[in-house]
């Protein structure tokens, strides 16, 4: 018998916003966790884990990329069921339907305008982050670019001494930015960041769509932001 996991090595995910096809790869483990949802449904987390001899947390990000795909449905106080791929109809889908950006964003971490590419070096590191926002030199709102590990990267592969770069030299400037709105919903967020494959979108409380300065920076989204969501809706009691 075909088993469904013999199908979702690949996944051919159409987001709902935006009529695209984004192919998604499941790794080995992924797709045991969908063939053991399959034998032995309803069936919880921590059996889950036993079976594939793992540790509960070790599957966190696991069942939440497998729920959000639609290939696993988890019910609270039930467990894990076979999914519906994609299915928004499920418990987790319309949950995740409600959630917006405001739900889920977190604190921007910044740098200003003035700072060196070796001040932003020293910041990812310390703050444990791939993104800084930077902001103007006399308005902390005032965004005017995103700087990345990858900016960064790219000067350091110059030889380029990072003490003599202005951090706006690296930086991706606002015409390049995509950006989010408090009210967009999560399901929009997701879309986004693959769609431009970014690990990081500013949030702003005023739509950027003029030449003047870019205010009302009001936190930022992160893929890790979002895993966070989709895990704290697929562990309630499952």
């Amino acid at each position: 018998m075909l088993k469904l996991t013999d199908l979702c090595s690949f996944i051919m995910y159409t987001t709902p916003f935006h009529k695209e096809v984004i192919i998604i790869q499941l790794s080995e483990r992924q797709r045991e966790i969908v063939d053991i949802v399959q034998r032995l449904a309803p069936v919880t987390g921590d059996k889950i884990a036993e079976e594939l001899g793992l540790s509960r947390p070790t599957l966190r990000s696991d069942l939440a990329l497998l729920v959000m795909l639609g290939l696993v449905d988890a019910k609270p106080k039930v467990g894990y069921l076979p999914g519906r791929y994609p299915n928004y109809d499920s418990h987790i889908g319309s949950m995740l339907k409600k959630l917006t950006v405001a739900d889920i964003l977190s604190d921007p971490i910044l740098i200003s305008g003035d700072a060196t590419a070796y001040d932003a070096v020293l910041m990812l590191f310390q703050q444990n982050t791939g993104t800084l926002m930077v902001t103007g030199e006399e308005q902390e709102q005032e965004l005017i670019g995103i700087v990345t590990r990858k900016d960064l990267l790219k000067v350091m592969l110059g030889h380029t001494d990072l003490h003599t770069v202005p951090v706006t030299m690296a930086m991706t400037r606002r015409a390049q930015m995509t950006t989010l709105a408090p009210g967009d919903s999560l399901l929009e967020a997701i879309s986004r960041l693959i769609r431009h494959q970014i690990n990081c979108l500013p949030v702003l409380d005023e739509p950027c769509t003029s030449s003047a300065p870019i205010q009302g920076l009001v936190g930022r989204v992160t893929k890790t932001d979002i895993m966070n969501a989709i895990l704290n809706l697929t562990e309630e009691k499952t």
